[in-house]
């Protein structure tokens, strides 16, 4: 199960919008994930002016077809956070600083990027962006956001949510994936989803990069 992958490209199937409901309506259960759909990364402090151009496609999505299950995950950072640049005299965003991975026993020391304040629990930034959130509140079932840092697990493996447990409780086989941006979380997302196991479908034409560069590097149109 999965997608074999030498680079982004490959790492999921690729789908127009137009397409996803006959690729889907073979499939198991599929559930719907949108990335990141977030305030500070439409038009806040990490704005992308591509960002804008999926918001109706998802809000189509959300409108026009029934989903078993939809996830909305959202990127967390407590004040301070040590990805922030202004935790670090004298660093800027975009660049790097040495953090110890305070996970294992020796403290080893890793590379870490740093960025711009962003995505705060309880600032404007961090909510799900309008039209989003009050769809989602429309839905049956509608669950509260539970804030967890990372999708299913944390960048080191080391502590897991229980978003698998609660998929593999479903039978959850596949995950259509939406949102932003494709060379962070929604990559991040296809990679792990394809190590636990699961069929990984990209929705190509509601989902973005920084650029248009950087979205042809993904292997997207």
């Amino acid at each position: 199960m999965g997608a074999k992958f030498m680079n982004f490209a490959a790492t999921a199937t690729l789908l127009l919008g137009a397409s996803l409901v006959t690729r889907l309506a073979c499939t198991r259960a599929p559930l719907w994930s949108l990335i990141d759909i977030q305030n500070d990364f439409i038009n806040g402090s990490l704005n992308n002016p591509r960002a804008p151009a999926i918001l109706p496609k998802v809000y189509k999505l959300l409108d026009d077809h029934e989903w078993p299950f939809i996830v909305a995950s959202q990127d967390w950072h407590p004040k301070g956070h040590v990805s922030f640049a202004s935790a670090h005299p004298g660093s800027q965003p975009g660049g790097s600083v040495q953090v110890p991975f305070v996970e294992t026993p020796l403290k080893t020391e890793t590379q870490a990027f740093t960025y711009a304040y962003h995505c705060v629990p309880g600032t404007w930034g961090a909510q799900l962006e309008n039209g989003i959130q009050s769809r989602l509140w429309d839905l049956e079932g509608y669950r509260a956001p539970v804030h967890y840092i990372k999708k299913a697990q944390d960048h080191s493996y080391h502590r897991f949510t229980t978003l698998h447990s609660e998929l593999t409780l479903h039978t959850i086989a596949t995950m259509a994936l939406t949102g932003l941006i494709t060379s962070a979380c929604v990559r991040g997302t296809s990679i792990d989803g394809i190590k636990l196991g699961y069929e990984i479908v990209l929705i190509e034409d509601a989902t973005e990069s920084i650029s248009a560069e950087a979205r042809k590097a993904g292997g997207l149109r």
